[in-house]
């Protein structure tokens, strides 16, 4: 169940005034933030972003949470390569296509219903020449996304089933708390029966 208009008003309020008291946004940083972004609600199991589609806006969750899968382009073969939750990871996009604005190859897909901001890019682009402190704020965003990114596609490299597992258990608790199963085992790359297994096995 999504969360109500007056919920989602109220979490932008408090979002801005943290942005422009924390942060030292100005306040056209803040009006144009108010101004141009979009609420977007979605069902669970409902697609954001589509494969062969280029990412135009950067995310923000309020309520729910996403799973971002590469889907290859001649098998169809879907794996899970990143979470997105309101309180794990919650600024998101499709990163192959938002720094290039070429379609993506990955779709981003609601594990519940959820509540995002879109803020479109182009707004971000013209406001972050403008102002230092929204500048320093995209790339704190920026730059923490791709340092995330960047670990997870190690351990996706890297790792074992179990030890990519056993990552998401001591780094992101709330991925085995909220996320269904499916995505789980794609991300480690096994079936949702050996996940299982392996569930138990850290149980015991």
């Amino acid at each position: 169940m999504n969360i109500s208009p007056d919920q989602t008003d109220q979490f932008i309020e408090n979002y801005l005034h943290g942005l422009q008291f924390q942060m030292k946004l100005s306040e056209e940083s803040i009006q144009l933030i108010r101004e141009n972004h979009k609420i977007v609600q979605t069902k669970s199991k409902d697609t954001l972003i589509l494969p062969g589609e280029v990412c135009r806006s950067i995310y923000l969750i309020i309520h729910g949470g996403f799973v971002c899968r590469y889907i290859h382009q001649e098998t169809g073969e879907a794996k899970t390569i990143n979470f997105y939750l309101n309180d794990l990871h919650p600024f998101m996009a499709c990163l192959d296509s938002y720094f290039t604005q070429v379609p993506t190859n990955c779709e981003l897909k609601a594990i519940a219903d959820s509540t995002v901001i879109a803020l479109p890019r182009t707004i971000v682009d013209r406001q972050k020449e403008k102002d230092f402190h929204f500048r320093n704020f995209y790339h704190d965003v920026v730059i923490t996304a791709l340092v995330e990114e960047n670990e997870i596609k190690t351990k996706l490299i890297a790792y074992s089933s179990k030890e990519k597992y056993n990552f998401i258990l001591d780094t992101m608790p709330s991925v085995i708390q909220r996320v269904p199963s499916k995505y789980i085992a794609e991300f480690c790359g096994i079936s949702p029966e050996w996940l299982s297994k392996l569930k138990k096995q850290s149980q015991s």
